[in-house]
């Protein structure tokens, strides 16, 4: 599950954004909330993270939230989408669900 924002006013094209989080975040393991900034260089985005209680034993194998941002950051860049190219993304790990 994810949950995409934009601070301001998103781009025109923000149906395509999500349309690539959903292709990158659909095998992943956890809950992702991206949030995406307009820079003067270009947008960036935070991700938080949080664990899925319910994947339990059976979740052995996934990748690390900070890969998960490069490959977010990645596959929007390879999109066309207007990323600022000197920032790099990270990822930010919340606490599970009480």
């Amino acid at each position: 599950m994810f949950i995409v924002a934009w601070e301001g006013r998103p781009p025109p094209d923000k149906a395509e954004w999500i349309r690539v989080l959903r292709e990158v975040l659909a095998a992943e393991l956890g809950s992702y909330r991206v949030v995406f900034r307009r820079h003067a260089t270009g947008w960036r985005f935070s991700l938080e993270w949080r664990e899925d209680d319910e994947a339990g034993e059976e979740a052995l194998v996934s990748n690390s939230p900070e890969s998960v941002a490069y490959n977010i950051y990645a596959n929007l860049a390879g999109g066309g989408m207007p990323l600022d190219a000197s920032w790099k993304p990270e990822a930010r790990h919340e606490a599970g669900r009480g």
